[in-house]
C-alpha cells in the first residue's frame, strides 16, 4: 500500500471543489490545509465576506465526513514570503492548484517534496489561460478541447508538463450544472487517484506540443447573438456562460442581456427582436425563439441552475495517462 500524502490545495472551496477534497482524504490522504481567495483591504468585517466564508463551511460539510481543514485566506497585495513560512511549517508533501488566476512563485513550489500539480478545465495544450470553459462554449470547440489536465505547475501558465487528462463527453455540456458536475468528478478523480500515481513515480508526464493554439480569455463588452446564431448555441451560451458572460441580443441598437431559454415559436420570421414582460423574443438562424430576460430573478435563477446535483453515484472515466512508467 502507498504512503498516504499530505497536501495543500489553493482553490476555491465550492460544491465543485469540495467533492476533491472529499475525495482525497477518503483514500486515506490529508489535507494540511486549503488556501482561499481572501477579502480586500478594509472588507474583512463585511456581510459578502461572512456569506462567503458560510458558504465554504456548508460546501465541505455537504461532502466530506472528515474533519474540517484548516483553510488559509490569502489576498492582494500577497506575501508570498509570509505564506511560505506558514506553508514551511506544515510539511506537506505536494501542492494541488485550481482556478487561481497568479503563478505561484517557484520559491513556494520548492517547498514541496513532490511539488506543484495544476488541474486546468481543457485539454492542454489548447485553451491555455484563465477562462477556458467560457471560452471552449463561445468558440464552440468545447466537444474537441473540452475536459480537464492534470499538470506540473512551472513557472509559466498552464506550461507545465502533461500527467493526466479527461475528455468530456458531449452530453455534459447541456448546462452549467452538467458543466460543473463533470468537473467536480473529473477533478476528484484526477487529484485523488492519479496524482498519488505521480508522487510515487509511476507516471512522469509528457511536455505539452509545441505550437500556436487559442488562449482561454474573455473579451470585455456584451457577446451578441442573433440571426448569425443558432438557437442550440445560443441557449448553450445562457445555460453555462451567461452568468457570466452578457449574452446579448440587440433591440433597436441596444443590447439587451438574455437569460435562460424558454421555448421556439417556430422558424425564423424575419421580425425585429422585441422585450415584453421580462422576455425576448427574437430570430435565430433556424429558429424563433423565447428568452426569459436577464434579471435579479433570473440570476439567481441561473446561479442555482449552476450548482451540480449531490447524491449520484461516483463517475467512471477513461483517464489518459502521460510517461507512465512500468
Amino acid at each position: 500500500m502507498e504512503k498516504p500524502l499530505s497536501a495543500v490545495f489553493v482553490t476555491e472551496v465550492s460544491s465543485v471543489t469540495a467533492p476533491m477534497l472529499a475525495r482525497w482524504a477518503d483514500r486515506g490522504h490529508s489535507v494540511a490545509a486549503v488556501i482561499v481567495p481572501g477579502p480586500r483591504a478594509g472588507k474583512r468585517r463585511s456581510f459578502s465576506v461572512l456569506r462567503r466564508r458560510l458558504r465554504r463551511r456548508f460546501a465541505l460539510w455537504a461532502h466530506a465526513a472528515h474533519a474540517m481543514p484548516r483553510l488559509i485566506e490569502f489576498s492582494p497585495p500577497y506575501d508570498w514570503d509570509t505564506l511560505a513560512q506558514e506553508l514551511d511549517s506544515l510539511g506537506a508533501d505536494l501542492l494541488i492548484c485550481f482556478g487561481f488566476g497568479k503563478l505561484v512563485p517557484q520559491t513556494v513550489l520548492e517547498l514541496f517534496p513532490k511539488g506543484g500539480l495544476n488541474l486546468h478545465p481543457a485539454l492542454l495544450p489548447h485553451y491555455r489561460g484563465p477562462h477556458p470553459i467560457h471560452r471552449l462554449v463561445i468558440d464552440q470547440m468545447h466537444e474537441a478541447h473540452g475536459g480537464v489536465t492534470l499538470h506540473k505547475m512551472t513557472s509559466g501558465l498552464d506550461e507545465g508538463d502533461v500527467v493526466a487528462q479527461v475528455h468530456f463527453a458531449a452530453a455534459d455540456w447541456h448546462s452549467a450544472a452538467t458543466a460543473n458536475r463533470a468537473l467536480a468528478d473529473a477533478m476528484a478523480v484526477l487529484a485523488a487517484d492519479v496524482a498519488p500515481e505521480f508522487c510515487s513515480g509511476r507516471l512522469a508526464g509528457s511536455p505539452q506540443a509545441d505550437g500556436a493554439y487559442a488562449w482561454a480569455r474573455i473579451e470585455a463588452g456584451p457577446l451578441i447573438v442573433g440571426r448569425q446564431s443558432s438557437g442550440d448555441y445560443v441557449a448553450r451560451l445562457c445555460r453555462i456562460v451567461g452568468s457570466s458572460v452578457p449574452v446579448s441580443v440587440l433591440i433597436d441598437g441596444k443590447p439587451v442581456r438574455l437569460a435562460q431559454p424558454i421555448c421556439t415559436l417556430g422558424p425564423p420570421t424575419g421580425e425585429a427582436a422585441k422585450r415584453r414582460w421580462g422576455l425576448v423574443v427574437f430570430d435565430c438562424a433556424d429558429a424563433r425563439v423565447v428568452h426569459l430576460a436577464y434579471n435579479r430573478l433570473s440570476r439567481l435563477v441561473l446561479r442555482w441552475q449552476s450548482k451540480p446535483q449531490q447524491g449520484r453515484q461516483e463517475r467512471s472515466f477513461d483517464i489518459r495517462r502521460f510517461g507512465a512508467k512500468d
